[in-house]
């Protein structure tokens, strides 16, 4: 299994609990040398996601402040940006998490697509500011986008706005010749901000993302303690075919990354819940659950961070009249103070199972079969010149890197 090369990349989000707020990083492991490269980036924040190239040689930083970052990864010690463009200049924005966060490459390595404001747009790597407006994509705010083989059917997750729970998702058809019939709506009874596309056939799946709020605000959220739903969609139809629910006890809150494998299995990384959850897709209905919890002396080694998520968790809630959302919160997290899983990814031959524990800054692979703990290391902070800066105090030394989506290529 160690003839298995593969390099993984992270998006880095910074110390804060759920990794809007924060700032912009890329981090890369690679298999089996076991190296790290991690670089970050100013003028840009909370980035989300890295999309890569479908050569590997460029990636697109996913981010939450109204830009389009393209990075040059073809050098691993210095990945860095050829070309930043402001979405604002295409369409205006009132909310600050809408924003292109995910994005689809073509096979040409130059072109790809992403969603901004109201629309979706092709653009081209060398003309940033020319891009080809598909069409509305008819959602609060496009999150996470994903399509089929053919590249014709885009499943489309929606973030929400500040005000509203969403509860719907979108399938946009590229090769409809209407711009305005290309999407359909479909409503559903939770709110889905993330999605994935089985990797042979035109079959997407949607993960609902519960949070509680007080008086419709949908900015201040706690995780809600509830039950969830994976939502089948059959993209041609824009139809639910199968549902996957659990009970509130289930550990599967708050997903970030979700896969399908060739061999037809579901892998969903749970942020709230310290886990990863595979799901058979022949029968839709058993799992396995891994519980990601590092080894005693890395969790020990956290204090600080622990009293950095409390500071941020207090400072969304009057504490004294919102027990009934602290409790939430702490039976959502197994009563742990740290976050948890946001990046997994199975391997590009299937033998390895790879997570970014994004409370506990640990990165660590399993055999994806047994499940048995293979590596596992504990990541340094960051030291920088921004962090040192008499400007910028956290009250510590060092910086917590914050994992979130990520995505795996061969070597």
């Amino acid at each position: 299994m160690d003839d298995e090369r593969f390099s993984l990349y992270m998006a880095m989000d910074g110390p804060h609990l759920d990794g809007l707020i924060g700032s912009a990083g890329i981090l890369r492991f690679d298999w089996p040398e076991r190296k790290f490269y991690i670089q970050h980036y100013d003028g840009i924040s909370a980035a989300h996601n890295v999309s890569l190239s479908p050569n590997g040689r460029l990636a697109l930083l996913g981010n939450f402040s109204q830009q389009l970052v393209l990075v040059d990864i073809s050098r691993p010690d210095d990945m860095k940006i050829v070309a930043r463009q402001s979405t604002m200049y295409f369409e205006e924005c009132l909310y600050r998490l809408r924003s292109n966060t995910h994005h689809l490459w073509y096979p040409d390595n130059e072109t790809f697509i992403g969603a901004v404001g109201d629309h979706l747009y092709r653009f081209h790597v060398d003309h940033l500011k020319e891009p080809e407006q598909l069409g509305p994509h008819k959602l609060f705010n496009a999150h996470e986008i994903r399509w089929d083989p053919s590249h014709r059917y885009i499943l489309i997750g929606d973030l929400g706005p500040e005000h509203t729970d969403a509860r719907q998702i979108a399938v946009f058809d590229l090769e409809e010749a209407d711009p305005l019939k290309r999407t359909r709506v479909i409503k559903l009874p939770g709110t889905v901000w993330h999605c994935c596309v089985h990797p042979q056939k035109a079959v997407g799946y949607a993960f609902t993302y519960s949070f509680a709020t007080e008086q419709e605000n949908y900015v201040d959220w706690s995780p809600a303690y509830t039950r969830e739903y994976i939502f089948e969609v059959d993209l041609p139809t824009a139809r639910i075919t199968r549902v996957w629910s659990c009970g509130s006890e289930f550990p599967i809150h708050l997903n970030s990354d979700v896969d399908v494998t060739r061999d037809n299995y579901l892998y969903v990384a749970c942020g709230g819940s310290h886990t990863v959850v595979e799901i058979p897709l022949d029968r839709f209905d058993e799992s396995r659950v891994l519980d990601c919890i590092p080894a005693w002396w890395m969790r020990a080694l956290l204090w600080r961070q622990r009293l950095k998520n409390l500071v941020g968790a207090l400072s969304r809630r009057a504490t004294i009249i919102s027990t009934h959302f602290i409790l939430q919160t702490l039976q959502v997290t197994g009563w742990r103070i740290l976050d948890g899983i946001y990046a997994a990814r199975v391997s590009p031959q299937g033998n390895y199972l790879i997570t970014g524990n994004r409370g506990y800054n640990v990165v660590t692979v399993y055999d994806r079969k047994t499940f048995k703990k293979l590596y596992s290391k504990l990541l340094p902070f960051r030291r920088d010149r921004y962090i040192k800066s008499p400007h910028y105090h956290l009250g510590w030394r060092g910086y917590h890197l914050g994992f979130h989506h990520s995505e795996v290529i061969s070597r």
